[in-house]
């Protein structure tokens, strides 16, 4: 099992840097996760335990551990999903839990039921419904363990894929990673992504056009320039590795990082709208982003066009 870290701050941290517990409690709680999680981890090299079951077992194994007897919280309006796959056995992880979790669980026999039927302390219901779709392959996840760099990142998404990284070994699930997460927060920042990238379709789509669109870029070498700084790459990283969003808020992320990290800007951009090949209407969509003169009617449903190409040319392996 490969955990290699990167060694400073990436775009892969995100911008979200809830702190979840103090760092000193994490240097208790890394061995005893680790101890907790390794014949899971056994399971899983077996194929008895599926990506989605060892993530939802591990989610409720941490949370235990730092909420004793309050980690579950009270059952949902309405299921989550109406179908899930998490089936399994509670009784394999009722041991685990204190005599009034087993209480409030008896009746249950899948781990499904409680992602399904409860909330969790301190869980958004994103993460809940993030690992009950991956359980029956709506959400295409990977799990890993190790932090992927943004570019293989950018590969997963553009093929309508995402990672989930959980970090166990206790050398480095002891602190912040990237001094920004703990290892849970890390992994729910993974989770709720997800469900940002799958959940409305529509959004769906238009974010592979995207990550087909900066792919396509990335290769033509549009971005070699040695005017543009690293906080540019730094943003770039941001947005093909770590952030999940209606397309067309995507693409004005992506021109005001073009503009604002350039020392020539708005002509920079114009520049590079002249290699893109636009048709009349994309190129004034394109120019208008950001300004007055951006009609969201008009032209989101051009722009929204304008990436589709990539996106079918990703789907059918077609040559730009």
């Amino acid at each position: 099992m490969s955990t290699n870290l990167p060694i400073k701050s990436s775009s892969r941290s995100g911008r979200f840097k809830k702190k979840l517990v103090p760092e000193d409690f994490l240097e208790k709680e890394a061995s005893v996760i680790q101890e907790k999680m390794t014949p899971f981890l056994h399971q899983l090299e077996l194929g008895t335990v599926s990506c989605a079951e060892f993530t939802g077992i591990y989610i409720l194994q941490v949370l235990a551990y730092r909420f004793p007897g309050t980690w579950l919280g009270s059952k949902t309006a309405k299921r989550v999903v109406d179908h899930e796959r998490l089936n399994y056995s509670i009784a394999e992880i009722m041991p685990y839990f204190e005599p009034n979790i087993q209480k409030r669980l008896k009746g249950l026999t899948t781990l499904g039921e409680i992602f399904n039927l409860f909330a969790l302390k301190s869980t958004p219901l994103t993460v809940n419904r993030s690992i009950l779709n991956w359980s029956t392959n709506d959400y295409g996840l990977e799990l890993m363990f190790r932090i992927p760099p943004p570019q293989e990142v950018l590969n997963q998404q553009k093929r309508g894929r995402r990672c989930v990284t959980i970090v166990l070994e206790k050398e480095k699930s002891c602190k912040y990673i990237l001094g920004e997460r703990d290892a849970l927060g890390f992994c729910m920042h993974d989770l709720i992504h997800a469900d940002h990238f799958y959940h409305n379709n529509n959004c769906y789509q238009g974010q592979l056009g995207f990550y087909g669109f900066l792919d396509f870029c990335l290769k033509q070498n549009h971005f070699q320039d040695h005017l543009l700084s690293s906080d540019f790459e730094a943003e770039f990283e941001y947005l093909i590795a770590d952030m999940n969003a209606y397309a067309i808020h995507l693409m004005k992320c992506f021109k005001s990082a073009l503009v604002h990290f350039h020392s020539e800007g708005n002509q920079f951009f114009s520049e590079w709208l002249n290699k893109m090949n636009l048709n009349e209407g994309e190129f004034k969509a394109l120019k208008a982003l950001n300004s007055p003169q951006y009609n969201d009617l008009e032209d989101d449903e051009v722009l929204l066009k304008f990436l589709a190409r990539f996106e079918n040319a990703i789907s059918h392996k077609r040559i730009y």
